[in-house]
């Protein structure tokens, strides 16, 4: 028997200004995991956040801590502590003071806090910047130094609100890996909010992807990845082809014959289809494989119309024969990468690549 989650969304409303931003949400939360909810602005992401946190109240529905409706509980109350996309340092207060500000708001004893301080800054690495004030620091050592304050009062659940969006690319990365190697080490429940898919997919046990205040998907992030639940999140989680079939024929239990772009292919798929259904058929753009014109008859085929050096990589746009366009990822230097603007190619993508949805989905 699975143990409770520790955080539960149970059908949550909340309203703005009469409209609704959470029409019932319904969200476990497992202790120990790294989740993180993930979506475009808007989707009510950081609303959930503020109602666990009790800078908000539901109007409808349930939010459960640790087995208890927390509803109406005051901030303080609840065992949780937010690190912000702004870091809210005090300026005036060294990193040490600012660490120390949360335990002593709770009253802790004055000989136990010297030693909660120390050690929540050995656990972001920044015990040798104690005295420092914030202006002093680096964005990624303020970053750190938010964590710390959030950590020393050792919450249940650590709350972080898109956090390392203020951060260059290099050094958001260096924070990504630093976050997850924390939560690791310290065994905690971490609710993360990002927009940006590359960052959920690397530091998270389990994405929820988020569009107009409901859960469109929840899964490991290779689940999210490979097998998309809807154009939404084939669109949102990375790039994806989209090409348009019909069912022709079902030629045996869990596989399907459809008719794409002119050509006959044969696919698995775990639905029930009828012939005749109308389906999107995706495949991820480092999936396609291009190949000589010349190639096995059974290949799509078009002119490249645009490439984009990427390092190690490159994208390959193919306008298809039927007018299609699909984008080709690969490593520069590949074989099937060997081609130049303007030249005549076959698509091809190895069976059980692709993902099959209902058309509308």
């Amino acid at each position: 028997m699975n143990p409770p989650p520790i955080v539960h969304f149970q059908a949550v409303v909340k309203r703005y200004d009469g409209k609704t931003i959470l029409p019932g949400l319904d969200l476990a939360v497992n202790e120990g995991e790294f989740l993180t909810l993930l979506g475009p602005s808007g989707c009510g992401k950081t609303t959930a956040l503020r109602l666990l946190a009790g800078f908000e109240t539901p109007d409808a529905g349930e939010v459960r801590l640790d087995g208890n409706c927390v509803n109406t509980w005051p901030p303080h109350r609840r065992p949780v502590n937010t690190v912000f996309q702004s870091y809210a340092l005090f300026p005036h207060m060294t990193v040490f003071d600012n660490v120390a500000f949360g335990l002593r708001m709770a009253k802790t004893p004055r000989a136990e806090i010297p030693l909660r301080v120390a050690e929540a800054l050995a656990g972001v690495r920044l015990e040798d910047l104690a005295g420092r004030k914030p202006h002093q620091l680096s964005g990624g050592q303020q970053q750190r130094v938010a964590l710390a304050r959030a950590l020393v009062n050792q919450p249940r659940v650590l709350l972080l609100d898109e956090p390392l969006s203020a951060l260059d690319h290099r050094l958001r990365k260096a924070m990504q890996r630093e976050l997850k190697a924390l939560q690791a080490r310290l065994g905690l429940t971490f609710l993360f909010v990002t927009h940006d898919q590359e960052e959920a997919l690397s530091m998270s046990d389990r994405v929820a992807v988020m569009r107009n205040g409901m859960i469109e998907q929840i899964g490991t992030p290779r689940e999210i990845y490979q097998h998309p639940a809807s154009l939404f999140v084939a669109g949102f989680v990375g790039e994806s082809n989209r090409l348009d079939a019909v069912v022709t024929a079902l030629p045996e239990p869990g596989r399907i014959a459809a008719r794409v772009e002119g050509l006959d292919r044969v696919f698995g798929s775990g639905r029930p289809w009828t012939v005749g259904d109308k389906i999107h058929v995706l495949l991820r753009p480092e999936h396609l494989r291009l190949e000589p014109e010349a190639a096995a008859p059974d290949r799509l085929r078009g002119t490249i119309t645009a490439q984009t050096y990427k390092g190690m990589g490159l994208d390959t746009v193919v306008e298809l024969d039927g007018g299609k366009t699909v984008l080709a990822s690969g490593f520069c230097g590949g074989a099937d990468q060997d081609y130049r603007v303007g030249q005549r190619v076959a698509v091809a993508w190895a069976e059980g690549s692709e993902t099959v949805l209902p058309a509308g989905a």
